[in-house]
């Protein structure tokens, strides 16, 4: 499994951000040092990840906004409940300018709405265009609700109707292990872009599976945790969760 695909599962995992309220306990173990040192090719989740913490948690414990930029040599607080992120590298003996992560500084990145940011991504070369997986009314959007966020769309159908991809693409996830999510399905587009189709009734392809644009893949079910009968569909570039009407034709 390559990174990409690992952190959209861990994402989805520390989300749970499907039709559903619960609350995830992380229990990590702390070892002797309060504080990370970036090194070079690591990213705020993969440190995370590491130390079995929210990527998210970390990030606010050091000040850092979206996109997370960090780089080699800066020192992250893990513990800590004052954040003391410094963006200076340390010295080293090499004349050389410290490597920086592959993500842009941050006062070169203008902040964005996920939804402008999906719309800005599906302007560019090499974007997906999605359909709509069914007929169906949206029950619930994208964005914050009850005070939790809420990753995807919620498209309300009755039990059994046909779930369709969104796009061509390949089945990386057709199981239910992911809490919360009953049978879930993870369709990979491209190298960064992810549509995933939770609480269905019925898995009808398996991992591994290559699909076309509007093949039937599952039937809407409401398996999980989810309050009714309904298809929770998610988008994501890379780790981040976006709008998917952002992506889909207006109805």
């Amino acid at each position: 499994m390559d990174i990409a695909l690992r952190i959209v599962f861990l994402c989805l995992l520390l989300t749970l951000s499907g039709c559903f309220s619960t609350v995830v306990q992380y229990a990590p173990q702390r070892g002797p040092h309060e504080n990370y040192q970036v090194r070079s090719g690591d990213t705020l989740a993969s440190i995370a990840r590491r130390y079995h913490l929210d990527y998210r948690v970390l990030a606010r414990r050091n000040n850092l906004r979206s996109p997370y930029t960090i780089y080699e040599g800066q020192h992250l607080s893990l513990w800590n409940q004052a954040p003391r992120a410094s963006y200076m590298p340390t010295h080293t003996a090499s004349p050389k300018p410290p490597v920086k992560s592959k993500i842009k500084a941050p006062s070169r990145v203008k902040k964005k709405s996920a939804k402008k940011t999906a719309k800005r991504s599906s302007s560019k070369s090499g974007a997906v265009k999605l359909r709509w997986p069914l007929d169906g009314k949206v029950s619930s959007r994208f964005g914050r609700r009850h005070g939790r966020p809420h990753d995807g769309i919620d498209i309300a159908a009755k039990e059994g109707t046909p779930v369709r991809a969104a796009a061509a693409g390949k089945v990386v996830y057709a199981d239910n292990r992911l809490s919360g999510y009953g049978n879930l399905i993870i369709i990979r587009h491209s190298s960064d872009m992810f549509t995933a189709y939770a609480h269905n009734q019925r898995n009808l392809v398996g991992k591994g599976a290559q699909v076309k644009r509007g093949d039937i893949i599952a039937r809407v079910g409401h398996t999980g945790r989810a309050a009714g009968s309904h298809l929770h569909f998610e988008v994501r570039r890379g780790p981040t969760p976006v709008d998917p009407q952002a992506y889909l034709p207006r109805r």
